[in-house]
């Protein structure tokens, strides 16, 4: 019989509620865990307390995901033990009150200290997420651009304590494809950071959802990002409108826009995703509730649309989906809401056939 892996290991642990019993469990496995862990690649722990077992013995491990509280002794163990970790995935599942004694807390999340004590010793990181950790602020992040060149993917949605100053360095980035911001304190002085520097030469990808900070001046600062083909806007408050939506009218690159939420941006906006300007072949509209039949017509003929989500726009015709349908040769996908102004044809119709192609409708 073989013996037992560290997944094999960590399942019966995690079958076991008793603390006494886990205590006793974790003691009797701790030498057959540190075997099993030497070649670990990869490790998603939901129980930091087994760390100081398993990460000195996975010199090995590539990819390190936790998204419960970690203190900076642990972070110090982390690059310790791996420092040939690519990606490190410390999303966080809990919300994370900064204002909270530690004594309410248990020991502290993880700050910049610990975050630059992996970076400086892991510098090969190629993907990051910190998404949620509310004590990860510009030193950290700073340290992890300076040290880890290489780095593509960057998550710091819910990071709250980032200032604009963190933007002019991430805007000097050669390497970065995906940069995740939601919910961060972004302002237009950050985006024009971000848009003017090298980063505008490489990054594919920017969710900014619920960065309410941001008006026109930074949605036009945009238009020079040159690679930009994926981007998400929603919940991202009332100084949106329809004519800062039509500034990006100018990225020809954009494949996938998320407007979803704006509730005072739709008409002019979606009449400018027709085939003279931009080409998305997935937009995302749901809950522009100004969104009008005038508006969801601009999609007719559309060459390239895909995907349309069109949940809580209430103010449009079962008339005008028809026609927009019939007439986007590349559509598969359209969501709707049930309270339309004329509801659908006849119950559970949900497919439609046009150009030889079956169409998905989508009801909520």
């Amino acid at each position: 019989m073989e013996p037992l892996g560290y997944d094999e290991l960590l399942l019966i642990y995690d079958k076991i509620h008793n603390v006494h019993d886990r205590k006793s469990f974790y003691q009797a496995s701790k030498q057959i865990l540190k075997v099993a862990c030497i070649h670990l690649r990869e490790l998603d722990i939901g129980f930091p307390d087994l760390l100081k077992d398993v990460l000195p013995s996975s010199p090995n491990m590539v990819k390190f995901k936790c998204n419960k509280r970690l203190s900076n002794t642990y972070m110090e163990l982390l690059a310790r033990s791996c420092p040939n970790l690519r990606d490190l995935r410390l999303g966080i599942e809990e919300d994370l009150d900064p204002h909270k004694a530690a004594y309410e807390l248990g020991e502290f999340d993880f700050n910049d200290d610990g975050l630059c004590v992996v970076v400086n010793a892991c510098s090969r990181l190629n993907e990051v997420d910190l998404s949620g950790r509310l004590h990860v602020g510009d030193v950290g992040v700073a340290s992890l651009l300076q040290s880890c060149t290489g780095l593509a993917y960057l998550n710091l949605s819910g990071c709250a304590s980032i200032t604009d100053e963190l933007f002019k360095l991430i805007g000097k980035s050669w390497s970065l494809r995906h940069l995740c911001l939601g919910g961060c304190m972004v302002s237009d002085l950050g985006l024009e950071y971000i848009a003017k520097g090298n980063l505008r030469t490489c990054l594919q990808k920017l969710h900014m959802d619920k960065c309410d900070n941001i008006s026109k001046n930074g949605i036009s600062s945009l238009k020079q990002m040159k690679e930009l083909t994926d981007l998400k806007l929603s919940n991202c408050g009332v100084n949106i409108t329809d004519s800062e939506i039509l500034a990006l009218s100018s990225i020809k690159t954009l494949e996938y826009i998320n407007l979803s939420w704006l509730i005072d941006a739709a008409n002019i906006s979606s009449s400018h995703m027709d085939s003279s300007s931009m080409e998305p072949s997935v937009v995302n509209l749901a809950g522009c509730k100004t969104l009008t039949s005038v508006g969801l017509c601009s999609f007719a003929h559309h060459p390239r649309l895909k995907y349309l989500s069109l949940f809580s726009c209430h103010d449009v015709s079962w008339k005008d989906v028809e026609y927009v349908v019939s007439t986007c040769k590349s559509l598969v996908y359209i969501g709707l809401s049930r309270r339309i102004k004329t509801p659908m044809p006849k119950e559970g119709f949900n497919m439609s056939y046009y150009h030889h192609n079956w169409r998905t409708i989508f009801w909520k």
